[in-house]
This record gives C-alpha cells, structure tokens and sequence, in this order.
C-alpha cells in the first residue's frame, strides 16, 4: 500500500509556468530575498534572525537556529544565480557567516537548536536536534556544491545578469505612490522617465565594464531627487521605492567587482571545502537507535 500511494501516476504530466507566472514568482522569491539583505548585519553576526515582528511595534528576534542558518546560506546561493547578488559579494556574505559558524559552540559537530545572534551564546536548554542538524547538513552540501562549482568556472552560469527584478519593483512602487498621489512635490513624470532609461540602459550592460557606468550615474542621480523630495513626510513613503532603486544601484556596482576574478576562484574553493568539512563533521551515530533503526528525535 505504501510503494502504490508513493508512486507517480501514469497521467501525471509535468506542467510549464506560463511566462507571467514565472515573472510572479520571481518577484515574490525577490521580495523574500529583501527579508535577508535587511536583517543578515554584522548586528546579528551575519546570522538570520529567526522572525520580524511588524505589529504592535517592530522588532527583529535575536535569536536563529540550525535550520534557519542552511535556508539563509542556500538563499544566498540562490540569490547570486538569479541575478540580485554579484559573486564577489555572494563570497564576501557566504565567508563572514562562516566565521560566525566557526565560532559558536557545538556538540559532536552538531549545532545547538538555538543561538542568540548578538551574543552568540546557545540558548537553554543545550539541545541537538535531529531535524535542524539534518536540514544544515544537507544545505551544507548543497552550498559547498555550488560554491565548487564557481571555483571552477569563475562565476555562475547566470553570469552578467543585473537585479532586473528589483527595477521591476522600483517601477511598480513608483506607479503606486504616484496613483495615491504620494510625493506631490515629486516629478513624476520625469522621474518615470528616468526609470524607464534606467532600464533600458540596463539591458545589454552587464557583460561590459564601460557600460555600466552610466546606468549607475542615472540610478544614484533619481535617488537623489527622491529622497530630496521625502525628506519632509512623516511616514516616509518612499522607503520601499528608495529599496529598490538601492538595490539596483548595489547590483550594478557588484557587476563592476565582479570583473576582477582573480581571487574569486580560490575563495570560492576555500569555502567549499570548508562547508563540506563542516557537514561531515557531525557525528549522527550517537542519535542512532540501532534497533529501529530510526533517529532520535534529538538530545539534550
């Protein structure tokens, strides 16, 4: 009965995403991404927090587990392949969260359920998880796979893609607060213009050097005007365009780094290896019951 409800059916067809579908779903991983760029600081020791309350007040938790520090890592991965981190950058995030790891204190290789991201002490009481330490392991891998693939080819097979997605948001938020008729000192019609070349000069950019120099010109150039133009609003609504126009301009410049490969290479060889390490380390057998053959649920 269990082999018949695990096995695919035979009408079972595997379906595409139309092309909008795909383009949703960009923007919402996009938007997800915003959460680890904003929250993964030298103030949480490069560790993601666990949770951001909004509501009544906001507050970031300064606490992060096992399971949370391999989703943010893959993210990281993820985020260098779909265009919004450059691979010196991506290195740069992937090495400082590593030196993080090396310092907190575990069991058997294995990492306590829960850390305190501020002062890096784990949490009472002192517990492995079998789950969280089976999720990181597996990212590990998964992470260090990537990053030895990058060693050897130098930057990803999605090499020269720009943060097209966050100019997409930053057009999307300017239509917004210019239909609520927010920003009514704002030159609207000047300042969609400006997006509009933006992007366009955008296309096409990435592979050369010299021409990505004047998309960063004009997108520093339009946040400067807003910004000059939400200075006097009490609920600064134009943090989110701000955002993305900031997001942009990050990506361009990342571009620019990332056309000095020279030391990419070897980094990006160190932290595989390094992450790999950091998986086999951990010693499982312990949690073993070997009657059952199954784990433990963990051990305190």
């Amino acid at each position: 009965v269990a082999v018949w409800a695990s096995s695919t059916p035979a009408s079972h067809e595997k379906r595409r995403l139309s092309p909008s579908e795909a383009a949703a779903l960009r923007l919402v991983a996009r938007k997800t991404w915003r959460y680890f760029e904003t929250f993964v600081t030298p103030a949480h020791n490069m560790l993601p927090p666990d949770n951001f309350q909004e509501d009544p007040e906001p507050v970031a938790a300064h606490r992060t587990s096992p399971t949370n520090i391999g989703l943010y890592l893959l993210s990281t991965v993820a985020a260098h392949n779909l265009g919004w981190a450059g691979l010196a950058e991506t290195a740069k995030r992937l090495e400082a969260t590593l030196e993080t790891l090396n310092k907190l204190e575990r069991y058997r290789g294995h990492f306590y359920n829960w850390y305190d991201t501020h002062d890096l002490r784990a949490l009472a009481p002192h517990y492995v998880s079998s789950v969280d330490s089976g999720n990181l392991a597996g990212h590990l891998i998964a992470v260090a796979g990537a990053c030895r693939a990058w060693s050897r080819a130098g930057d990803s097979p999605r090499c020269g893609v720009l943060d097209m997605d966050a100019m997409t948001l930053a057009r999307e938020e300017a239509r917004l607060l210019r239909s609520k008729r927010r920003l009514p000192t704002l030159p609207w019609l000047r300042v969609e213009e400006d997006l509009a070349k933006l992007e366009q000069g955008l296309h096409g950019a990435a592979g050369d050097k010299d021409a990505l120099a004047a998309p960063v010109e004009r997108a520093e150039a339009v946040l400067d005007v807003i910004e000059a133009h939400a200075l006097g609003e009490s609920d600064n609504p134009a943090s989110d365009l701000v955002f993305w126009l900031s997001a942009v301009t990050n990506s361009l410049k990342e571009r620019l780094a990332d056309f000095d490969r020279t030391t990419l290479q070897p980094r990006m060889a160190s932290l595989a290896q390094a992450f790999r390490d950091m998986a086999l380390s951990m010693d499982f057998s312990f949690l073993l019951d070997r009657q059952r053959q199954l784990l433990s649920i963990g051990y305190r």
